[in-house]
């Protein structure tokens, strides 16, 4: 497929969303029960076995699990002590997830990391996020990827990012995407869900979205190419 056939349909991935209640503008959001392991499976493993992880900025392994012979996996996740090292600021630890802004913390001596993708231990190596993308129109589409954020103290994450350099990523297609972030992180590791929507138009594409606490699940790991298949498949 030639790069420009792939592009039109990601294009097609990317619509404003719906505007949030007013109520839930004016309460703080409820926080997501604690996440102390990270479950899934791995899409299209084969082999017999081998091993998935959490590699930080230094690409040393903060946590590391089996992956069963089908792709599944559960992935303890690393305590204070090992994510001592590489803790930062919240908003930091934001960015390292693809999304540049500005966060606000309610308490400013909070310290975070977070993490989108993990790292299979097989040849080629290439990372896996818990992501997927749709459409849902001729003109529109959803895109959904889930992070985890380390917090050393309870404190409320507040402000807008643009996450455009993550739908790039997984949509092959540059745009501005305004992401409003509002959530209540806890001490310990904390499920995220970013959410994004996509629009088409004879004017361009627009795109919005939000990242919020959420109560996590086992998912399916994909690699970009893959999630990008999602959309262009039947094109």
């Amino acid at each position: 497929m030639k790069r420009g056939a792939l592009l039109l349909p990601a294009a097609l991935l990317l619509a404003g969303c719906a505007p949030r209640p007013l109520a839930a503008l004016l309460q703080p959001p409820a926080p997501a029960a604690p996440v102390t392991a990270v479950s899934g499976d791995i899409s299209r493993w084969s082999g017999g076995g081998g091993s998935i992880a959490l590699t930080g900025p230094g690409g040393q392994a903060l946590a590391r699990a089996a992956v069963a012979p089908d792709g599944q996996f559960t992935l303890p996740l690393p305590d204070a002590g090992a994510l001592a090292p590489v803790l930062t600021t919240p908003a930091a630890a934001v960015a390292a997830l693809g999304c540049v802004g500005t966060v606000l913390s309610s308490d400013p001596a909070a310290r975070s990391y977070a993490f989108f993708g993990l790292t299979p231990q097989r040849s080629p190596t290439q990372e896996v996020f818990a992501a997927q993308a749709e459409r849902t129109s001729f003109a529109t589409g959803a895109f959904s990827g889930r992070a985890y954020l380390y917090a050393d103290r309870p404190t409320r994450l507040s402000g807008t990012v643009d996450c455009g350099p993550v739908v790039q990523q997984f949509a092959g297609v540059q745009v501005a995407v305004p992401v409003t972030v509002d959530l209540t992180a806890q001490p310990g590791w904390n499920a995220l869900e970013l959410s994004v929507g996509v629009q088409a138009s004879f004017s361009g594409v627009s795109a919005g979205g939000r990242l919020s606490a959420v109560g996590d699940s086992p998912r399916l790991w994909r690699t970009p190419e893959e999630v990008v298949q999602q959309v262009t498949a039947g094109f």
